[in-house]
């Protein structure tokens, strides 16, 4: 029994170890991507809260398209971990062209659909009049971005799935550099650069995401291991075998997330219900609680890789450690940044706006919910990572259905706008989705490991 135990807590170290090889990389590139966006957010706060409000509208307008496209895309990953385990090279490459061609084709599709939402549909949500011009401008302007960001995220998935981490994160370092940089000069103009006020973040966002593209593609042709992978297969037709194969796993995980970022998104339409200081106090928490979220992907990507790996080798125990150790991870990572969420909620809102101790009032009074909800909203992303892993897309499909849309919007809808509590009401009903999602994952991620576990025990 002693031995057994011994041998358990060794094996489970090893699994921590590798999974943190993986997600160091990861983390250090989430934390550029984050850079970007608090920046911008800093930024824009200097114009005040109704620069901020129009920018937190048009994001969250934009996050719901992109979100769907990195979704169809997120099942590349644990595919090319599978082609990856067995040493099948032609079929890593089928996988990636494919995915690649779909990516493309999305972010198009995308772009001429977010146009189409822009004149029919924007206007009437009930928004508040003087920020839907500036809206509207900005969306227009980092629409342009589809197509760059989507093909870096096509590139991304296929050097996940093989676990190199370095041109995701060299990319990245060089984006948010010079995304910095583009950032001051197109909105006080220097030189050739015109002075375009907050609308000039925009134009830096598109420009670092078509850089960011190309470094990656640049990077990754000359690495040793993709090598494998471009040379093996040169000559490219489409096959409905490879399209059926990502869409197995992209679609039902892209409607996942559509679902989650939507109601996310749908939040702050309801928050701008509320006025645009309630509006202003929830862009500036939810873009603290997504950038704990975005961070938290350097746990669900490896647990999407690493338990594709072991499904494809046929290594049911060891699948089930890597799974929990990766929540462990993700769990004690998230807890730390939900007590700093509580011991900083005086000083956060001034991070980004000055002189308006309404917004801060308000935000003060959001953050212990908040730091609930990134808490388990993080947990439950893991655990979607992990059964993607397990290529198990449909059943989440229907429990994110469930926890966001028939609970946490309606519910956030009845607390803020007929009973009348303001934006909290929409983090309360924002808490109880993210608690029950994450909890019906678990067991399903428990009971499918068992299956697995049963059919070795059964032979």
């Amino acid at each position: 029994m002693i031995k057994k135990t011994h041998n358990f807590i060794r094996l489970y170290i090893h699994h921590l170890k590798k999974n943190l090889l993986l997600a160091i990389p990861i983390f250090f590139t989430q934390l550029g991507i984050i850079i970007i966006g608090i920046s911008d957010n800093i930024i824009i706060g200097f114009f005040g809260k109704k620069a901020l409000a129009s920018i937190s509208l048009a994001n969250s307008i934009f996050f719901i398209f992109i979100i769907f496209g990195f979704g169809i895309s997120s099942g590349v990953s644990s595919l090319i971990a599978s082609s990856d385990a067995k040493n099948d090279y032609e079929d890593g490459a089928k996988i990636f062209y494919h995915g690649l061609i779909i990516n493309f084709i999305l972010s198009i599709i995308m772009y001429v659909f977010i146009h189409f939402f822009i004149l029919l549909i924007l206007p009437y949500l009930g928004q508040p009049k003087e920020i839907l011009e500036p809206t509207i401008s900005f969306l227009k302007i980092i629409a342009l971005s589809f197509i760059p960001w989507m093909i870096f995220e096509m590139f991304r998935k296929f050097s996940e799935g093989l676990s190199i981490s370095s041109p995701i994160l060299i990319s990245t370092c060089i984006s948010t550099f010079i995304n910095i940089i583009l950032n001051f000069s197109f909105i006080n103009g220097y030189y050739f650069i015109p002075k375009l006020g907050f609308l000039g973040v925009g134009y830096s966002t598109v420009i670092s995401r078509v850089i960011m593209s190309i470094n990656i593609f640049l990077i990754l042709t000359q690495h040793k291991k993709t090598k494998n992978y471009f040379h093996t297969y040169k000559y490219f037709d489409v096959e409905k075998k490879y399209l059926k194969k990502i869409f197995k796993i992209g679609i039902p995980s892209g409607i996942y997330m559509l679902l989650e970022m939507s109601a996310f998104s749908i939040s702050s339409f309801i928050s701008g219900k509320c006025g645009i200081k309630e509006l202003a106090a929830h862009q500036i928490v939810i873009s603290l609680v997504s950038s704990t979220f975005i961070l938290n992907t350097c746990f669900s990507i490896p647990g999407t890789v690493r338990v594709g790996n072991q499904l494809a080798l046929k290594n049911y125990y060891d699948l089930r450690i890597i799974g929990w150790s990766v929540i462990f991870m993700g769990t004690i990572f998230l807890s730390i940044c939900s007590i700093l969420f509580i011991l900083l909620r005086d000083d956060i809102a001034l991070w980004y706006i000055k002189n308006d101790k309404e917004v801060a009032l308000i935000v003060h009074n959001i953050m212990i919910i908040a730091s609930i909800v990134q808490l388990f909203d993080g947990i439950q992303s893991i655990f979607m990572g992990i059964l993607r892993g397990l290529q198990d897309v449909y059943i989440p499909l229907y429990i994110s259905l469930f926890a966001y849309w028939i609970l946490a919007l309606p519910i956030g809808y009845i607390l803020s706008i007929k009973l009348k509590i303001g934006v909290i009401g929409v983090w309360i009903g924002l808490g109880i989705g993210v608690i029950v999602s994450s909890i019906l994952l678990m067991i399903r991620f428990i009971n499918l490991t068992k299956k697995l576990l049963n059919t070795i025990n059964n032979h």
